[in-house]
């Protein structure tokens, strides 16, 4: 990932990058990029599939409705909006 890569994420995501080394941020992206694709490198023909944990005890709450959050609250904080919604520019 390059540093124009790293610059326009931090743009979309409304995050500065006032003060940090966008050439270390791209190298750390890098790391992790890396990493993932040696995921996918792991040979997992013999590992038996699990799509769930069946011993977890998980519990769950009843749906309940509740007041949603008005539109002009949602969006007092939004840099940016348009027509009522949030904006985003996504030519960067």
């Amino acid at each position: 990932m390059e540093a124009k890569e790293v610059e326009k994420i931090y743009k979309l995501a409304n995050i500065s990058l006032e003060g940090k080394d966008v050439d270390d941020l791209s190298n750390k992206f890098n790391i992790v990029i890396d990493f993932i694709d040696e995921i996918f490198d792991v040979d997992t023909k013999d590992v038996e599939f699990t799509e769930a944990i069946y011993t977890h005890d998980a519990v769950f709450r009843n749906d309940s409705n509740s007041k949603s959050v008005e539109r002009e609250e949602a969006l007092k904080n939004a840099s940016d909006k348009e027509f009522g919604y949030f904006r985003l520019d996504w030519k960067l």
